[in-house]
């Protein structure tokens, strides 16, 4: 017992481990944080053939309309995206060979399209526009003409070697559905070849065959040091 004198105590009630566990709301996580840096690369992860708003949210794990804080539209999300994988890209230094400038160009950009799934159609898209991309350009343009080219010729050039490079990635259609890479170009016309030979002109058979299921590198390489020889005309002396 205790004293009248003697104030009582509330009693201090402890909850005993795991009583009412049911009952409680579960603690949320905080939400993942991003920044203009993080949603580029979930971007380029992505890969340039899914870009889009809602896909790179999904990827981090955060709402779509958080993206906007940081790119108004998804053309500013994919040409930042561009410019962060042609800035990492091993681009050739300016030198004293013109044939050589280009063919090492075309083969830099040759090895980004094929690491970049979808890349060249975003690069063809008036509605994407990549600053990086577009310094490169510039800097092999000029290359051309510090070594003799006429501005014209320098742009036509260079014009003719990229678009090459493009149209290699670009090329293959099946049921509206452009091939994504040139391996897979490749094994579109693989697979369509035993019906397309019976309607080839006879002497053209073998050929076909050996380019179809040949490389698809090495097939480029010999459209681009024809090209290259064309161009010979346009070189300073040619």
């Amino acid at each position: 017992m205790t004293s009248s004198s003697e104030p009582i105590k509330p009693r201090r009630l402890v909850e005993r481990p795991g009583a009412g566990r049911g009952m409680r709301t579960p603690r949320l996580g905080r939400p993942p944080q991003v920044d203009r840096e993080a949603i580029v690369r979930a971007a380029v992860a992505v890969g340039f053939g899914q870009i889009g708003m809602t896909s790179v949210a999904q990827h981090l794990g955060i709402k779509h309309s958080t993206l906007y804080r940081y790119f108004a539209t998804r053309d500013a999300l994919v040409s930042a995206a561009v410019d962060a994988v042609v800035a990492e890209a091993d681009w050739p230094e300016p030198g004293d060979q013109w044939r050589r400038q280009l063919s090492d160009h075309a083969w830099a950009t040759f090895r980004l399209l094929e690491r970049h799934s979808g890349l060249a159609a975003q690069i063809v898209s008036l509605s994407v526009d990549s600053a990086a991309y577009g310094e490169v350009s510039h800097r092999t343009v000029t290359a051309l003409v510090d070594l003799g080219f006429a501005p014209e010729d320098a742009i036509l050039a260079y014009d003719l070697v990229h678009e090459q490079v493009l149209m290699f990635f670009l090329a293959g259609q099946r049921r509206g559905e452009p091939a994504r890479t040139p391996d897979e170009a490749a094994r579109m016309r693989r697979e369509m070849l035993p019906d397309a030979l019976p309607k080839v002109d006879p002497r053209l058979r073998e050929a076909l065959a050996g380019i179809v299921t040949g490389s698809p590198g090495d097939w480029f390489a010999r459209k681009l040091d024809v090209l290259l020889d064309g161009l010979g005309g346009l070189a300073p002396g040619g």
